[in-house]
């Protein structure tokens, strides 16, 4: 004669499983939704990265068109890639990096990070004020103010 838990010993794996699920499920759910400022922290963020590791193509695509555009007329006949890549940006974006944001202004579309509302180590403004605007539902930087 078979005991109950023996015959129900083979479903202890499925059951582990289910309730591995469960929390996975209730995790998601429980997480925070990314706030508008996450989404221009992160920008700003991978932004910076990419000038500063002379990801050219990558940095560009963080710009909006426009900017994209201006960054390629600064050198004349190069595109907005090859002038990252070798020249750089306008403003040295190595502090953007591990800047905190403490307040970006969202007005539809558009979104400023006012200029001492970006705090690089030390407790110092980072200097310019930040514009960005949405483009296709993605946060890109239009310029430094």
């Amino acid at each position: 004669m078979t005991r109950l838990i023996d015959r129900a010993w083979p479903l202890a794996p499925l059951g582990l499983l289910g309730l591995a699920l469960v929390i996975v499920v209730i995790g998601l759910l429980a997480a925070p939704a990314e706030t508008p400022q996450d989404r221009i922290a992160g920008t700003v963020e991978d932004f910076a990265a990419a000038v500063d590791e002379r990801r050219g193509e990558d940095a560009c695509a963080l710009l909006t068109p426009a900017a994209a555009k201006a960054t390629a007329d600064s050198i004349g006949t190069l595109g907005c890639a090859t002038v990252v890549r070798s020249f750089g940006f306008a403003v040295d974006t190595g502090p953007l990096r591990v800047a905190t944001i403490l307040r970006a202004d969202v007005n539809g579309t558009k979104a400023t990070i006012p200029a001492d509302q970006l705090i690089v180590p030390g407790g110092k403004p980072f200097g310019p004020g930040i514009a960005l605007e949405r483009v296709d539902g993605q946060w890109r930087v239009a310029g430094f103010t």
